[in-house]
């Protein structure tokens, strides 16, 4: 079972000092797989920073099936499809914004690293996955 990490992540898996408390931050990650997706490919996509609140979010793929049958969640560790459930955006290639509600506003506790998974499908071809959160950073607690 392969792990699809986006280059960002692989390059900089830490999240970083962090911006000053009360600005507005934006992560952009873009995996490209290699193969097919399963149900059981893990996508790592990168890591916010404790103190980042989710205000905003976009998932966007390409076509990655010859019908309709895959889904995406996009999440974390806590809650596997936080940010996206059942998002059907790589079953035509298209972009979604209607994030999940448990992801609106939510406030990262702990530098988290953001994944996903087919949460239906399978894929039947290769493409690219793109996810960009939005949000704010709330600093940590001294």
């Amino acid at each position: 079972m392969p792990t699809y990490s986006s280059k960002q992540y692989a390059n900089s898996p830490n999240a970083g000092v962090g911006a000053t408390p009360g600005n507005v931050m934006a992560f952009y990650w873009e995996i490209t797989t290699t193969a097919a997706l399963t149900t059981s490919d893990p996508l790592v996509f990168g890591v916010v920073p404790k103190g980042f609140r989710v205000l905003s979010a976009v998932l966007e793929a390409t076509d990655q099936d010859s019908g309709t049958t895959v889904t995406l969640n996009i999440g974390d560790a806590g809650d596997a499809d936080r940010l996206f459930a059942a998002s059907t955006v790589a079953q035509a290639g298209t972009a979604d914004r209607a994030m999940a509600v448990t992801g609106q506003n939510y406030l990262y506790t702990a530098d988290t690293i953001i994944t996903g998974v087919a949460a239906a499908g399978p894929a039947t071809s290769t493409g690219t996955i793109a996810l960009a959160l939005i949000g704010r950073f709330e600093g940590t607690a001294s």
